[in-house]
């Protein structure tokens, strides 16, 4: 578990398939992920199942609750690995009616700032489609810098890379 100011942030499990469900089940909020609409229940089943397998890497993802009201789940955030394992990128989606009070800045900050303390990354990426300027926003805010000759997910048309080194 991680704290901050404003926010709790809980490793992933099954139990959070109602965040998730929320997030992925809605077109809107889908729309920049890489099948860019909603996903199915049995699609976000799945995505929930693989994403607390994840911990068995050391590091993963976490759904965001309110400090204040810690009941309350608004999103997700996490570092996971790619496609390709030699890289791990920063992962994150709020409810619409959270979005903008910088919630997700503070809970990527804090997990960049954990999954590097776990010594098991010199560099994280994040990556956004060019569309997606709100998510653009939050790469550079974090200090992460285009990296343009770096593809995680291949040649996806509109996909830029970002990086944060872990001595920056």
């Amino acid at each position: 578990m991680i704290t901050t100011d404003n926010l709790i942030l809980t490793p992933v499990c099954e139990a959070d398939l109602d965040i998730y469900s929320a997030i992925l089940g809605c077109n809107e909020l889908t729309k920049y992920l890489p099948k860019g609409e909603a996903y199915t229940a049995e699609e976000i089943e799945l995505y929930v199942h693989n994403r607390g397998r994840h911990w068995q890497h050391g590091f993963g993802s976490y759904a965001i609750r309110l400090a204040s009201d810690p009941e309350t789940k608004i999103g997700y955030v996490g570092v996971e690995q790619c496609q390709d394992p030699a890289y791990s990128d920063i992962r994150y989606a709020l409810l619409p009616d959270y979005q903008g009070k910088g919630y997700v800045f503070e809970a990527a900050q804090a997990v960049i700032r954990e999954t590097f303390k776990a010594n098991k990354h010199d560099k994280i990426y994040g990556v956004a489609l060019e569309a997606n300027l709100a998510s653009l926003a939050i790469l550079k805010k974090l200090g992460m810098t285009q990296e343009v000759n770096t593809r995680l997910y291949g040649e996806v048309e509109g996909l830029e890379t970002f990086a944060l080194d872990k001595s920056a």
